[in-house]
This record gives structure tokens, sequence and C-alpha cells, in this order.
């Protein structure tokens, strides 16, 4: 068993070196490939109009006359069928060195496909040989064993992470756009104070509604962002405190005074969504780096199991 396992694993592994070899030359001869294309149909672009040249010489034209009259028909034909003749070779040269690193890359692609299954084939001979050494060795079974039991916890955190990240990332989208919509209406605003007319009141107005629905929703998105996050042991010291201002945004006054009050309402409320955003981007940072850390911890322990099953 096991010498003729080694040799197939052997074998199987190898196919993972060529992939790399084979990749790197099918890179380049695309990037030839390409090249060799763009220089063929310039050379066929360079013919035409060298043939076209010939034909206007050889035919009834405003050229023609005035190559006659000047006495250099035949000079000036026979260096035009001359060029012709030229871009006509560079032409086939182009056309063949295509057809030649078609035929490299085709061949390379090929190769290249009869080596991508070898993942599969490795997973399969280790899970041969893992349940062959399983029926002979308890104290295998129990390395292997724990082995499993910590990728699985590590797969465990990494989804539970992820689906933090994922839910964190939402909640940061909408808080940004909340904080958009504040930052404008901040701006019609202070316009609007200073005689912006009644573009601007509407303006403030609907910018300040936009941010209060946005709002709303990013409250949804915080609670199930602190849900996952207490999943992986974590809490998030983060709140939008705006009931003060729900319905406000809706029945603004008229006057200099109130406007200035609404106007600081909105600051507040800008900056409070400004720094809940900030956490965020602190916690974020931090259960990425958690993610990492145990999507690492997963490659490891996955190296280990290999390693254990190898060498038995």
């Amino acid at each position: 068993m096991e010498e003729n396992w080694k040799y197939r694993y052997d074998e199987v592994l190898n196919k993972e070196s060529l992939l790399g070899t084979v990749n790197k030359q099918l890179e380049k001869a695309q990037a030839r490939l390409k090249q060799a294309r763009e220089q063929r149909m310039a050379a066929e672009k360079a013919l035409l109009n060298e043939t076209r040249d010939v034909e206007r010489l050889e035919k009834a034209s405003l050229v023609n006359l005035f190559y006659t009259v000047l006495g250099r028909k035949e000079e000036k034909l026979e260096k035009e069928e001359a060029e012709a003749i030229q871009a006509r070779i560079r032409a086939e040269e182009t056309r063949l060195a295509e057809e030649e690193l078609t035929r490299t890359t085709s061949e390379l692609e090929q190769r290249r496909s009869s080596l991508l299954g070898w993942e599969e084939e490795a997973a399969a001979l280790l899970q041969e040989k893992e349940q062959w050494l399983r029926g002979r060795s308890e104290v295998f079974r129990g390395q292997l064993n724990a082995l499993y039991d910590a990728k699985r916890q590590a797969l465990s955190e990494v989804k539970e992470l992820d689906e933090a990240l994922r839910a964190g990332h939402e909640l940061a989208e909408s808080l940004e756009e909340a904080e958009s919509l504040l930052k404008s209406a901040k701006s019609w605003g202070t316009y609007d104070m200073f005689g912006g007319g009644v573009i601007a009141t509407h303006l403030k107005r609907s910018k300040a509604n936009e941010a209060m629905e946005q709002i709303e929703y990013a409250q949804g998105l915080m609670g199930r962002f602190k849900r996952e996050l207490e999943d992986v042991g974590g809490t998030a010291e983060m709140n939008l405190d705006y009931n003060g201002f729900l319905g406000f945004a809706d029945y603004f006054m008229d006057g200099f005074i109130f406007d200035w009050i609404v106007q600081g309402r909105i600051s507040d409320l800008k900056d409070a969504v400004s720094d809940n955003i900030e956490r965020l981007r602190q916690l974020l940072n931090a259960l990425q780096q958690r993610y990492e850390a145990r999507l690492t911890d997963k490659a490891e322990l996955t190296r280990d199991i290999h390693l254990l099953i190898e060498r038995s």
C-alpha cells in the first residue's frame, strides 16, 4: 500500500508543479499571440494600401494621367509593385507567425486542462490512505480526530466572523449614505439661513427627511450587526439617538432663530453618525484581523492533516 500510494501521490503533486510552469508559458504565449495578431492586421492593411496604389497607376485615373504626362509612369509603377510585393511577403510572414502561436497556445491550453484536476486527485488519494490508516492505528485516529475537531472549530469561527463582517459593511454603507445626506442638508440649511429662498428650504427639508429614513434603516442594520458581533464574543458601543429629531425635519417653521436651531440639530445628528462610522470602522478592522487569522489557522490545520496522513 505505502510504496504504491507514495508513487501515485508524488505523481499527482508533480502535476501541481507542472501546472505552474504551463500557466507561465501560456501567459507568455497569449501575449505573443496578441502581438502577432496585431502585426498581421497591420501588415494586411499595409498590403491593401500598396495594392490600391498599384491599381490606381494601372487604371485610368488622375494619378495615372499625371505620371504618364511626366513620363515617369513605368518607374512609379515598378516602385509601387515592389512595395506591394514586400507588403505581401510581410503579410504572409505575420500570418504564419500567428498560426504557429495559435497552435502553441492551443497545445498549452490542452496541457493545462489535463493538469487542472490534480487537487481532486490528491484529495482522493489522501482519503484513501486515511481510511486505510484509521483501520490500523488507534494513535493515528486520535491525532487525526483532534486535528479535524480543531479545523471544524476554525471553520465555524470563520463563518461567524464572515457574517459579522458582512453585516458590518452593510451597516457602514447605510451610515455613510446618511452622513452624506446630512452633510447636504447642512449645506442647504446654511444657504437657507442667509437668504437661499424657497428652493434652498425645500432641498434642506428633503435631504433631512431622506437622512432620517436612511438612519431608521441603519438602526435595523445596527441591531443585526450587534447580534452577529455577540456571536463572535464582541460588543459594540454604538447608538443613534435621533428621537428628538423625529418629525422635526417634516415640520420646519420659518424664521432665522428656528432655522438656527434646526441647523444645530442637523449638525449634531451628522456628528453622531460620523462618530458611529468611526467606531464601526475600528470594529471592522479588528474583525478583519481575526477573520484572516482564523483563515490562516484553517489552512495550517489542513496542512497538518495532510502531513500526518502523508508521513504515517
